[in-house]
């Protein structure tokens, strides 16, 4: 039997556990092979696989597992106790407050924390000392001073408190807990470690004899007799005990579910070696929070490694606010493709998403990427615009990309932004130029699926410039107010496609104005595409006017 596992591009979730391997392995710094369709690695480097496979996780997302929300408070104390006390504060005061209630009290009592501390070798009751912290605010007529005494208690517990978290075991316990249950569930759930009535409470001992033992023993074992073969891979198998249950939004149990398959007899299992890849899952996709994202590069391993490293880079070397910009990410290691010394060749691509405990497919064609490419610097002004709806705040950014993803135009989110800019601007964090941005980009949309004759006279530009002069006259009789309402009557004429109504509402302004119309509008009439975009350029210019285009149109 070879030395070697040699495991190779199938469908796209086995190809993202397969990436999932050899990213844990090379970050263990063991030796794997990659030609163009597969990857191999000697067997002996399943041993110890278990430590491997977690420490991979703790590192990759230490930045929002929460046992590190922990540890970084250090920071916080050695400052205050260094300058002693001298800068300690009311916002101090507050932040310490919080940090206690929603940091340390929070995680040290939750049930995840508690089964890992009988796993720590380290003689601390750290619910004593969670017991021990408690918030602190001033009184009425108290100040810092009065309770700085109870501060540097609180200092000296919270300080016992990260060493403990800062030691090798419970980094080891507490961090595979957070990884268990931020990360790894969204790739699969309800075995092993992830089984509520597991007997075994060591998560590293649980997937050792889970899914790495049956891998060894698999190996060694004389498949001559073998009568079944496996789902994924076409290997021999034994018997079909090992089903795709286990993987999230895929698998199914067979024995509830008997008529998923045919003539109600399952034939859906996998082998133990396949078992061990689907549990890998989570190191292929790149996870921000509940959400994820895969390219399925199925082309080449070595492309299908690259990229999706690439954007996991893009995902966390940035800020804290921009990790949930899962598109952004994509757009910018697609980019990245197109200009490296790897000559990326330009091809249909699979992106998956994981959203809502559901896999989510888009096929980003030739056109669509070089829409992307073409379109970099207008989305580059995008990516910290958005605005909030009720309690939830939406990136501008990420709805453009999903929509070119999708292959919708842009016509109904820019009627949204219109609105909402003049409505309720306090909630709209971004300018009228940037909804001209998303009309460039729909434009080139909508002349790439041929919605939209190309045209050499820049109608957005022309468009925008026309409302933004009609603005200045308004502005010059001490008008201005008035333009909200006309606004909405054209918004509202947009939105119902009708032309009669909007070109109406123009009119009346230029009398008013006792202005000429601009020959822009004579546009309007030829189709509903350029009535739309020349439509909302004008309204863009004339809800906040700026001509930055240097556009003469008077």
């Amino acid at each position: 039997m070879s030395e070697n596992i040699r495991l190779y591009i199938e469908d796209w979730l086995y190809t993202s556990g397969v990436v999932g391997i050899y990213n844990i392995l090379k970050y263990s710094k063991d030796e794997v092979i990659v030609k163009d369709n597969y990857v191999e690695f000697n067997k002996n480097c399943l041993v110890g696989f278990e430590d491997k496979y977690f420490n991979y996780f703790i590192d990759k997302y230490k930045d929002v597992i929460s046992i590190n929300k922990i540890i970084s408070f250090e920071e916080f104390l050695i400052k205050h106790k260094e300058s002693n006390f001298e800068d300690f504060d009311e916002n101090n005061l507050e932040f310490l407050d919080k940090s206690i209630r929603e940091v340390f009290k929070k995680y040290l009592k939750s049930n995840s924390y508690k089964a890992a501390y009988d796993l720590i070798e380290i003689d601390v009751n750290i619910l004593d000392l969670e017991k021990e912290l408690k918030g602190l605010k001033l009184k009425k007529k108290e100040n810092i001073e009065d309770i700085i005494s109870e501060v540097k208690n609180q200092f000296d517990i919270l300080e016992k408190i990260i060493d403990y978290f800062k030691s090798d075991s419970a980094i080891k316990y507490i961090g595979a807990k957070n990884a268990m249950y931020t990360v790894i569930k969204n790739g699969w759930n309800g075995v092993c470690f992830l089984n509520p009535q597991t007997k075994e409470k060591d998560m590293y001992l649980d997937y050792r004899n889970y899914f790495i033992n049956p891998v060894a023993e698999y190996i060694d074992d004389n498949k001559e007799k073998y009568k079944y073969s496996c789902f994924a891979c076409d290997g021999a198998m034994k018997n079909l005990s090992n089903d795709l249950s286990f993987v999230n939004a895929t698998g199914f149990d067979v024995n509830k579910k008997s008529s998923h398959v045919w003539d109600f007899q399952n034939d859906v299992a996998i082998c133990p070696i396949c078992k061990l890849v689907y549990s890998c899952v989570p190191a292929g996709i790149n996870y921000v929070y509940d959400k994820g994202i895969y390219v399925n590069e199925n082309t080449r391993m070595e492309k299908a490694i690259n990229i999706n490293e690439k954007i996991y880079f893009e995902l966390y070397k940035n800020n804290e606010n921009n990790k949930r910009l899962t598109y952004k990410a994509l757009v910018e290691s697609i980019n990245k493709e197109f200009n490296n010394k790897l000559k990326y060749e330009l091809s249909d691509v699979q992106v998956v998403r994981y959203e809502n405990e559901k896999y989510k497919f888009n096929m980003l064609s030739k056109n669509t990427l070089a829409l992307i490419k073409k379109s970099e610097s207008e989305l580059s002004f995008l990516s910290n615009k958005g605005f909030k709806e009720i309690n939830t705040y939406f990136n501008i950014y990420e709805l453009v990309v999903e929509r070119l993803l999708n292959g919708q135009n842009m016509f109904t989110l820019i009627q949204k932004l219109m609105y909402y800019k003049i409505s309720q601007p306090k909630d709209s964090f971004y300018r009228a130029n940037d909804i001209i941005k998303i009309l460039k980009i729909n434009k080139r949309f909508l002349e790439e699926v041929g919605a939209m004759e190309y045209k050499e006279k820049d109608i957005i530009k022309f468009g925008n410039a026309a409302g933004y002069y009609l603005r200045e006259k308004y502005r010059a009789k001490g008008s201005v107010d008035k333009l909200s309402g006309i606004s909405y009557k054209l918004l509202n004429a947009l939105k119902t496609n009708n032309k009669n109504a909007f070109m109406d509402t123009v009119l009346n302004c230029y009398l008013y104005t006792k202005g000429q119309v601009p020959n822009i509008f004579l546009d309007v009439l030829k189709s509903d595409e350029e009535f739309k975009t020349i439509g909302y350029a004008f309204v863009a210019g004339l809800i906040e006017g700026e001509n930055k285009e240097g556009t003469d149109n008077k």
